[in-house]
């Protein structure tokens, strides 16, 4: 009986350790294969703009090796060429194709419509978790002008932060007639020597502007662009206002007028670019937007085949299209957010990820000159040109020989001098008054080019134009800005 109860009692105990053994080689089976599925590297879709490259592959192709050792995954980088960008995305946005991350900005793709659309995915989780090294080296005023409702939706380059106008001057030009630079400030002060030119040189456009690089109006800082009359007044930063009803804007209508009349301009200047004109060296005077030692770039480019010497206009300031420029997001659609802000993050905080991607791979499209300076090969020059604005965070990138050793010491300076515009961060919901918006946009682009060009007298045409943007709804579309503006600006305050 005892033998027979210890043979039941070991063939029980048998049978458990059995099962108990089964138990565990499947949990080990099951984890090893969750270990598995957790470990199979990532691959990330990243849409951006570009001109596609023929080097491409091979750039990615290193890149990947690289993010496969930092965060387990792979990018398929995909570039879409600047004219294609925009229609290209909103056709893959509007049938919720499934990718990773997108460029956006101001001007191309444009942010704020994204968002509009949800497009983009939240991001103010992800950086706190992910993006860390984002937070600590984007300027906080980048990441302001990027928040929707206290939202950020994507991540702007870390670059030159604000707008300035600058005055380019055709130094050739300046030398003959010993102009003083000191008094070259205002569209005012232009006068005299716009006078000169024109009597003195009859192959010279004196003041060779554009629609593209309008004059400067001070104290006005515009919601939409110089394309659209709705702005806020620096001095008085509480009230949106149709900026072809301030004095500033009338001071320059007056004074272009004047000077068209006077043929400083040219006469096509309202249909027509006069880009070539700089180029050949036949200005006086022109202006562009500034960044530290832009003017070396303009000396060394195709922007003008003169010296030149250069004189601001203004303080730079930050707004929403300076602080837009070029953002890159996660899309709504991504399934793997977490990893993507993880990419994102090397792009702000890896040298090596920023200058690959930046300037290609060293020794096939360039080589180094020392730590800061690099010198390109002739197969980037063919095979990989990539638009290094567009991406994380400049400060960390080389620079081509002949760069000033101080170039990023001047950007910071640059950037901290920055002013805040009173709208940076406000970005309203057009959605009430879209046929006003219409409607208004068609009148701006009737009369914009001849009012800030000189083709027209102001006394008759501006009090004409504001009655057509009337007329087409633009006080609707103030009231309905300046409700939702009176909201933000309180919270802001707070």
């Amino acid at each position: 009986m005892f033998k027979k109860s210890l043979s039941i009692m070991l063939a029980t105990l048998l049978g458990v350790s059995v099962m108990m053994t089964g138990c565990g080689t499947n949990k080990e089976v099951k984890e090893n294969v969750e270990n598995e599925k957790k470990e199979a590297p990532i691959n990330l879709v990243w849409y951006t703009i570009g001109t596609p490259q023929k080097d491409a592959e091979l750039v990615e192709e290193e890149l990947n090796k690289y993010l496969l050792e930092k965060i387990n995954a792979t990018v398929d980088m995909k570039l879409l060429d600047w004219g294609e960008y925009s229609q290209k995305m909103q056709v893959k946005v509007g049938a919720g194709e499934d990718f990773d991350i997108m460029f956006s900005c101001s001007w191309a793709n444009d942010y704020a419509s994204n968002v509009a659309k949800g497009a983009f995915m939240p991001l103010n989780d992800l950086l706190e978790e992910q993006g860390k090294g984002i937070l600590d080296t984007v300027s906080p005023l980048f990441l302001e002008g990027a928040r929707i409702d206290g939202e950020i939706y994507a991540i702007p380059t870390n670059k030159e932060l604000g707008w300035q106008a600058m005055w380019i001057v055709n130094q050739d030009l300046a030398d003959k007639y010993n102009v003083d630079m000191k008094n070259i400030t205002t569209l005012e002060s232009l006068a005299p020597y716009l006078k000169t030119i024109k009597e003195n040189e009859p192959n010279v456009i004196p003041l060779s502007l554009d629609l593209s690089n309008a004059p400067y109006v001070k104290n006005i800082d515009s919601l939409f662009g110089d394309q659209l009359p709705l702005s806020i007044k620096f001095d008085d930063p509480t009230k949106i206002v149709n900026t072809f009803e301030t004095e500033e804007a009338m001071e320059v209508f007056e004074t272009m007028y004047e000077y068209y009349k006077a043929g400083y301009v040219h006469p096509d200047a309202a249909i027509n670019k006069t880009s070539d004109y700089n180029k050949t060296g036949n200005y006086f005077i022109t202006k562009a937007h500034y960044q530290p030692y832009a003017e070396v770039i303009w000396q060394q480019g195709d922007f003008s085949s003169t010296p030149i010497s250069i004189s601001p206009l203004h303080e730079p300031f930050a707004n929403n299209s300076s602080t837009r420029g070029a953002m890159q997001g996660i899309s709504i659609n991504s399934e793997h957010p977490e990893k993507a802000m993880e990419f994102l993050n090397l792009l702000y905080t890896d040298e090596y990820v920023l200058n690959l991607l930046d300037y290609g791979i060293e020794g096939t499209h360039y080589n180094k000159i020392d730590d800061f300076h690099i010198e390109k090969l002739d197969r980037a020059q063919e095979s990989y040109m990539f638009p290094s604005f567009s991406i994380g965070d400049v400060f960390k990138t080389y620079a081509y020989e002949g760069t000033p050793d101080d170039k990023w010491e001047k950007f910071i300076e640059f950037n901290d001098a920055c002013i805040e515009a009173p709208s940076l961060g406000f970005t309203p919901d057009l959605s009430k008054v879209k046929l006003q918006m219409a409607a208004v946009t068609n009148v701006a682009e009737e009369v914009t080019s001849s009012l800030y060009m000189g083709v027209v007298d102001p006394s008759e045409y501006v009090p004409k134009a504001v009655q057509k943007l009337k007329e087409a709804g633009i006080d609707e579309v103030i009231a309905e800005l300046q409700t939702q503006y009176d909201v933000w600006f309180a919270n802001k305050n707070k």
